[in-house]
């Protein structure tokens, strides 16, 4: 039987119905910034250094940037003074949630075995899963 998010959340008395042992938590997420401005597949892609601006490495010795300690499939980010990680996928990352994709308007999904993978939602609901190239 699937579980629905309206099944566990109950937005009544909402304070003393969330507790530290649900399974479920709520938090706010506005000034959380789940994008990243393109994924770079090669030395050739636009790279706009600009504070804030995150860009997924999918081939650091192909990347047109390569901040250090980074690795395949991290997320880089530029402080203002330059590129550093900002989220690694290497080693002890199985899967790393969602982020969106400013450039080809798709979400994908970090899995160790496939890389980052794009969602793609179809009419029915359903959501089917796809690699980059």
């Amino acid at each position: 039987m699937p579980i629905t998010v309206a099944d566990r959340i109950e937005s009544v008395n909402r304070q003393s119905n969330v507790r530290t042992s649900d399974f479920f938590h709520t938090m706010d997420t506005s000034d959380i910034d789940f994008s990243v401005q393109a994924i770079l597949t090669s030395n050739l892609d636009t790279v706009v250094a600009t504070y804030g601006n995150k860009y997924i490495i999918k081939n650091i010795d192909t990347s047109p940037i390569s901040p250090q300690y980074a690795g395949s499939g991290d997320i880089a980010i530029y402080n203002g003074t330059e590129w550093v990680v900002y989220k690694s996928v290497q080693n002890s990352e199985t899967n790393f949630g969602l982020v969106y994709d400013k450039n080809t308007k798709l979400f994908y999904q970090y899995d160790a075995t496939n890389g980052w993978v794009a969602l793609y939602v179809r009419k029915n609901g359903t959501i089917d899963g796809g690699t980059f190239g």
